[in-house]
């Protein structure tokens, strides 16, 4: 299965990666080059931030020379920032169908489930775009990604 178990929508995962992109750069980026470096669609792109522009978090330029760009510094935005920008609010119910109709007393998966969501919420917070431009993830002499070969 593509991505594991913990999967994360389309539209945060390019909001994430334009966003890491943009503070990577450090300039504006046309939507079609963004779209182009993560390998979306111009509309997609386009749509995810048009709500990260919404959140405050890029500021969003029209015509020959526009694009986007951080609002804010790159040390100031989390990725939770990001994700919440675009997913909302993660819920605090961890069941997985209707509680009304589950037929166990408790939880199949115990506690797992909400260790789980807790535990990518604390990472997503703790992480601001200046750490993921200063990690071993991007090459910054080249001022590329690395690639991930595990």
């Amino acid at each position: 299965m593509k991505g594991g178990v913990v999967q994360i929508s389309q539209a945060a995962s390019i909001a994430l990666h334009g966003m890491g992109i943009l503070a990577l750069q450090g300039r504006r980026i046309s939507v079609r080059e963004l779209s182009e470096m993560i390998s979306v669609s111009e509309p997609h792109a386009a749509k995810v931030f048009q709500r990260l522009t919404r959140a405050g978090l890029v500021n969003s330029l029209r015509g020959p020379s526009g694009g986007f760009e951080l609002a804010i510094p790159a040390s100031k935005i989390t990725l939770y920032d990001i994700y919440e920008a675009i997913e909302g609010k993660p819920s605090s119910d961890y069941c997985l169908i209707n509680k009304k109709n589950c037929p166990f007393g408790s939880c199949i998966f115990g506690g797992m489930l909400k260790r789980i969501n807790e535990e990518f919420i604390k990472y997503l917070s703790s992480r601001t775009l200046a750490d993921l431009v200063r990690s071993d993830l991007f090459d910054e002499t080249k001022g590329i990604a690395k690639s991930n070969k595990n």
